[in-house]
C-alpha cells in the first residue's frame, strides 16, 4: 500500500513539474497563450494512470517510470507542436 502511494506521488511530482515547465516555456520563452485543454495534457495522462491503477491489480505497464516517460514525452510533444 505504501509503495503504491509512493509511486503515485512520484508520478504526480513529475506531472506537476511538467505542467509548470510548460507554462514557463509558453509564457516566458515562446510568448504564446495556450488554451487550458492543451496545457493540461500531462494532467490527463496522470488521471488515466490513477484510474488504471485502481482498476487492475497487476499490469505490465504499472511501473511509474513508464508513466513518467509518457508524461514527459507528451509535454515535449505539446511544446514542439506549438513552437513550430
Amino acid at each position: 500500500m505504501i509503495k503504491k502511494l509512493a509511486d503515485e506521488i512520484k508520478v504526480a511530482l513529475v506531472t506537476g513539474a511538467c505542467i509548470l515547465g510548460m507554462a514557463i516555456i509558453f509564457k516566458q520563452i515562446l510568448h504564446i497563450q495556450v488554451d487550458a485543454l492543451i496545457s493540461n495534457g500531462p494532467a490527463y495522462l496522470f488521471i488515466i494512470y490513477v484510474i488504471s491503477r485502481r482498476q487492475s491489480k497487476k499490469m505490465k505497464c504499472d511501473k511509474p517510470l513508464y508513466w513518467n516517460l509518457g508524461i514527459i514525452f507528451i509535454t515535449v510533444l505539446i511544446i514542439v507542436l506549438y513552437a513550430i
